[in-house]
């Protein structure tokens, strides 16, 4: 939330006169309050997300006329963590036709609410889960040339025999109870040296957790492995600007076991070498840290400049002659 703020009010193309504007950003601590609050308490009923994120468009809608003149569609709201927006109550409406900036396509929690879809393919733009300076320098230091690697397939995480609130995560207990021990494959709960395997790995399953999107995908390329998306449902970032059939597979979660092995071993090794070439090659627009032209600030900055081309003309909610 804060790098995404930094960023863009560094950018040289931030105007002072709200007329001259073609965007908005709207600066978003959802996710910040909440573990603020969190760690202090202040707010028993954790509704503090939701308050913060009403005052903020109160503030906007009556800072002057410019929310209402192109019905918000050209305010940049951030959600930068699953579940998002849903846990804010109510927060469609005042929405209005605004971008969200969104980790995941839909809010869902295994355990407790089935899918909302919250994704708008014409105006919001799915960016990619932080992790942060000294993982990303770990798992590249780890990030092995593709002959030196030599297991073949890896996940290590939460799955339902080491968290409860994981028990109907099925996809992660279908991967232990059919891969683990297979040749050439590490898998099960969190490991010493997790970062180390991840770089000696050719594939990284990225399965989903209660809620469709998962930091697996990301640690993946940043580690230099190729990605296996097991999320059914997950809309993956930058589809206008990455190739990702090119340096990952998504694979159906019913068949991510056995069915996923036997497709791994028949792969010709110089088409897997080329992937993990991709895999690198990409890993930048990933990167919150990266610098230059290739970095997810950049690939949110071209999606933006793609909406703009081609935002709809709204003449107001009211007129009339001599209005």
């Amino acid at each position: 939330e804060y790098l995404f703020h930094h960023f863009f009010r560094s950018l040289p193309c931030v105007v002072q006169d709200p007329s001259e504007a073609d965007f908005f950003f709207v600066p978003s601590y959802f996710k910040c309050i909440e573990v603020v609050n969190f760690v202090e308490q202040f707010d028993r009923e954790e509704t503090e997300a939701s308050v913060l994120f009403h005052q903020t468009v109160d503030y906007v809608t009556q800072f002057g006329p410019w929310f209402g003149r192109r019905d918000g569609s050209d305010h940049i709201f951030l959600f930068s963590w699953g579940r998002f927006p849903c846990r804010l109550s109510n927060w469609r409406a005042p929405s209005r036709s605004s971008i969200a900036l969104q980790v995941e396509n839909n809010c869902e929690d295994l355990n407790s609410e089935g899918p909302q879809p919250t994704f708008n393919r014409w105006k919001d733009i799915i960016i990619p889960g932080h992790i942060d300076q000294w993982r990303v320098a770990e798992l590249q230091k780890w990030n092995l040339p593709f002959q030196q690697r030599d297991v073949l397939l890896s996940f290590h995480g939460r799955h339902a025999g080491n968290t409860e609130s994981y028990s109907k995560v099925s996809v992660r207990t279908q991967i232990l109870e059919e891969l683990e021990g297979l040749p050439g494959v590490s898998v099960g709960g969190f490991i010493e040296g997790y970062h180390e395997l991840l770089g000696q790995s050719m594939f990284c399953l990225a399965p989903r957790g209660i809620t469709p999107w998962t930091i697996h995908l990301y640690v993946a390329m940043l580690a230099g492995c190729i990605p296996i998306i097991l999320s059914d449902d997950y809309e993956v970032p930058f589809q206008g600007i990455v190739d990702w059939p090119s340096f990952s597979l998504k694979w159906p979660m019913r068949s991510a076991g056995r069915e996923l092995y036997a497709y791994l071993v028949s792969l010709d090794p110089a088409l897997m070498a080329e992937m993990k070439r991709r895999v690198d090659e990409n890993s930048c627009w990933f990167n919150y840290y990266s610098s230059g032209a290739c970095s997810p600030y950049r690939a949110v900055l071209r999606s933006l400049e793609e909406r703009l081309k081609q935002r709809p003309t709204y003449v107001g909610q009211w007129w009339g002659p001599g209005g």
